[in-house]
């Protein structure tokens, strides 16, 4: 089998870096539709707009309704196609973003991803999440490449509730964990090839970066300033923990994130979140005590929920969640040991106080 790592084509992260998005748009195209949910169009808006005019962008805007789903994903594709755009720029959050790689892809077009939050690493992999119009899940969208470009501006990502940025060291923490069990059993990446040495270097430096400056990278955060552990932290959570991802693979820990997405009335914890739980899911899986142990004092220190019921569920149904776990395709399979009903149930119950 052919190794495969894919990367996004350009990533520019640093202070200010919103200011110079029609700097980024003017390599790929004259003509370009932007769009982002009311929120962000209005802190945003005239920042982005006078960047495109000044590299003679023409563009065009419109609302992102705020769900990544198939009739959202039409609609602004045919505005896209009767506006002549030859760029989708997409800003916001994660569901943004997915829906601007949909677009893009449909239309056959370069994206340019805007993330203005860190909390997940979605801005720079070639894979979407798609929901129904009423917020269910429905599955994974895989693009044939990364965005053109990632524009991470990291004033703006500061300016955000901290929640989010440690939010985002949640899902970048499962990245190493997880790539580790993929790596061990041989698993094909999300590109459709072997992993490299290269994208397990990247998975490891995303762990360590996280657990060297997240917890002074909050600080600075929650007074909405940037410093040297801010812009590590930042891309950790976006960069090495997307390409890492994309070019590993998922287990445990996401296995038990979608779990809890299609099990809970009450969706108002953060991906991020639900994927730190499930890294200590899976290391419970595994046995590894010393890792959990480590990991247990970082997420006290940030924030991280060690429980169900620092994510709001108080009494979960763990008869219910072992189902969903070992369901068909989940990838709770990737890991590297038996996995049957008795261990997922232990392990799940270990989160339980």
């Amino acid at each position: 089998m052919d190794r495969i790592l894919g990367l996004p084509a350009k990533y520019i992260q640093g202070a200010g870096a919103l200011d110079r998005v029609g700097q980024a748009a003017a390599d790929l195209a004259e003509t370009a539709l932007v769009f982002a949910d009311d929120f962000v169009r209005q802190s945003f808006e005239t920042r982005v707009s006078a960047s495109l005019a000044a590299s003679q962008i023409q563009y065009q805007w419109e609302k992102f309704s705020g769900e990544c789903c198939r009739p959202e994903i039409e609609r602004l594709a045919t505005q896209a196609t009767t506006s002549q755009s030859r760029l989708i720029i997409a800003l916001g959050g994660g569901k943004a973003l997915d829906t601007g790689k949909a677009v893009a892809a449909e239309i056959g077009v370069p994206f340019i991803s805007v993330p203005t939050l860190a909390s997940t690493d979605g801005p720079v992999t070639s894979i979407a999440v798609e929901y129904s119009e009423d917020h269910t899940h429905v599955g994974v969208m895989k693009f044939n490449c990364s965005p053109a470009v990632v524009l991470v501006d990291t004033e703006v990502i500061a300016q955000a509730p901290v929640r989010f940025l440690v939010s985002g060291m949640g899902d970048g923490l499962s990245t190493w964990i997880e790539a580790r069990a993929c790596h061990a059993t041989g698993q094909t990446n999300f590109r459709g090839g072997a992993i490299l040495d290269t994208a397990m270097t990247l998975a490891r430096s995303c762990h360590d970066a996280i657990l060297t400056y997240g917890r002074e990278a909050k600080v600075a955060a929650s007074r909405n300033g940037v410093n040297d552990a801010v812009e590590r932290v930042v891309e950790a959570n976006v960069l090495l923990s997307g390409v890492g991802v994309e070019n590993t693979g998922v287990a445990g820990a996401h296995a038990l994130d979608a779990a809890i997405s299609r099990s809970a009335l009450d969706h108002s914890s953060q991906h991020g979140e639900r994927v730190a739980l499930g890294v200590l899911f899976q290391l419970e899986l595994e046995q590894d005590q010393d890792m959990r142990d480590q990991l247990l004092s970082f997420y006290e220190d940030v924030g991280l929920p060690r429980s169900f019921s620092d994510l709001g569920m108080q009494a979960p149904d763990i008869d219910a969640l072992v189902q969903l776990v070992l369901r068909d395709g989940s990838p709770v399979r990737n890991l590297p040991l038996k996995i049957d009903e008795k261990n997922v149930k232990a392990a799940l119950t270990s989160l339980v106080y």
